[in-house]
């Protein structure tokens, strides 16, 4: 399980929200590697809830191995989702095969947003 978020981040144009604080990370399931990159590393089904919130309309979409999620979108001065991934792989250190499936939250659009707060929660459901 994994719970991160930020306040008052600027993600650029096309570019993930950088996540500064972690306040749950549980196992190695879920871990943020970067300011704007989650690695999902254990095979199952995992449960993704984003929001956020800015002074004007922005939108926030989630990308699955760099591929926006069309049914993980949402755009208003507070955007929301919750969706599910699957992961049908584990990430095995012991060899060079196999990587984790990445996710990041996003601002998909051409214009850089700058949020008042932006929270993220990955868990492991099965």
């Amino acid at each position: 399980m994994l719970q991160a978020y930020s306040l008052n981040v600027t993600a650029a144009a096309n570019s993930a929200i950088p996540f500064n604080n972690v306040t749950i990370e549980k196992g190695t399931t879920a871990i943020l590697s970067a300011p704007g990159t989650i690695n999902l590393n254990k095979a199952g089904v995992y449960m993704v809830s984003a929001d956020a919130s800015s002074a004007t309309a922005a939108t926030i979409q989630l990308s699955r191995d760099g591929v926006l999620q069309p049914q993980a979108t949402s755009t208003g001065t507070s955007p929301s989702f919750t969706t599910l991934v699957q992961v049908s792989r584990n990430n095995c250190n012991c060899n060079c095969i196999t990587s984790p499936v990445v996710i990041r939250l996003v601002n998909p659009t051409a214009a850089a947003e700058t949020f008042t707060d932006a929270n993220i929660v990955v868990t492991k459901i099965c």
